[in-house]
Order: C-alpha cells, then sequence, then structure tokens
C-alpha cells in the first residue's frame, strides 16, 4: 500500500527527471535538478517561478514557470507496463486539456500554488475538449507495487489485488508551443468552441 511517504517519493522521483529534459539539462543555471525546499508539503523549486508541491495537488493542475508547461498522471492496473502507459496518457491528456482550457476559456481557470492552474469549479465537465498535437515529452513513469486495499480496484483487477501505480510528468517547453501556437493548432470539438 503506498502510504503518504511513498507518495512523496514517487512524485519526487518524476518530477526530478523532468529537469533533464530542457535543454541541455539547465534550469537557470541549475544541473542536475531542482532545489528541495523543506516544509510540509516539501516543495520543488525549477527556477523561472516553477515551484511545485510534492503532493496530490500535482494531479489535475497544469504547472507553469517562466520557459515551460509541466503536468502529471496516475495510473493503477495489475500490470506494469498498463500502468506505466495509462500514466502518460492522463498526464498528456492533462496537458493537452489544461492548455486549451487555458488559452479559449481562461475564466474557467483560477491560480494555484503561484504557478499552477487548475479548474475553478473542479468539475472536468468545465474542460474545453478538443485535440492539439504538442511537442513535448512525457518523463519515464516510476512504479511502485502497492496494494490495492485503498478502496480503489486497479484495471484488470479487483480490490485487494497486487497492482502497479505509476506516476508520470509531461514537459512542454514554451519556445516549441506557446499560446499562440495553441490558438492557432487547436482542434476544438463544435460544443468546446468559444462564442
Amino acid at each position: 500500500m503506498m502510504d503518504r511517504r511513498g507518495l512523496l517519493l514517487s512524485i519526487g522521483a518524476t518530477i526530478a527527471p523532468a529537469v533533464a529534459l530542457a535543454d541541455e539539462g539547465v534550469v537557470k543555471g541549475r544541473k542536475g535538478g531542482p532545489n528541495m525546499i523543506k516544509g510540509n508539503p516539501p516543495k520543488l523549486d525549477f527556477g523561472g517561478g516553477l515551484i511545485v508541491p510534492m503532493n496530490a495537488s500535482i494531479f489535475r493542475t497544469l504547472w507553469e514557470g517562466e520557459d515551460r508547461w509541466i503536468t502529471y498522471g496516475r495510473a493503477l492496473s495489475t500490470q506494469k507496463a498498463r500502468a506505466m502507459g495509462q500514466s502518460e496518457h492522463a498526464a498528456i491528456g492533462s496537458m493537452k486539456l489544461m492548455l486549451l482550457t487555458l488559452v479559449f476559456a481562461p475564466d474557467r481557470l483560477e491560480r494555484f500554488e503561484t504557478c499552477g492552474w487548475k479548474l475553478k469549479s473542479g468539475d472536468t465537465a468545465d474542460l474545453v475538449k478538443g485535440d492539439i498535437a504538442l511537442p513535448g515529452r512525457p518523463v519515464m513513469p516510476t512504479v511502485d507495487e502497492v496494494s490495492s486495499s485503498m478502496g480503489q480496484a486497479p484495471e484488470g483487477g479487483a480490490v485487494g489485488d497486487p497492482a502497479f501505480h505509476a506516476i508520470t510528468g509531461y514537459m512542454v517547453m514554451k519556445k516549441d508551443a506557446p499560446l499562440t501556437y495553441i490558438k492557432e493548432k487547436a482542434q476544438l470539438l463544435s460544443e468546446a468552441a468559444p462564442s
């Protein structure tokens, strides 16, 4: 079973490699990763105003720094490879939907933790639906074997079955996908089109 410490370790292991995906692995003059800020919860400082808390708030949030966007996804499955793939899909899907909402319906979002964006309503029905090809890359998922006795049945199993919990991040550099790119390249569903 994944406890709070396990979740924090998984999040930390997932977030740190995201820095290496940036140009030459350097973030505001720092090599090797973000700085840890002690506290409750601890936070990772990527530089450029991007400070991410190491708790469950990383999910369902679009994190924005001066030079990048980051989203996170997680999945639970009885198969390790499936959990990894689904966590990547969740992170990529979150990125697309949150960026589309930021561009076409920014009034549905609110600032969170100084550098995050989340839905005001908390209802995913308020996300702008559509698709866009993004030049980002997922970070290799971290995977832990857990008991699904947390009350959630893993895909392909039942509550109590052994399962794999995967967490991954997805990063898009702003220079590769500025908001103007999102506006020009987005394919919106008709009901999501701005009025």
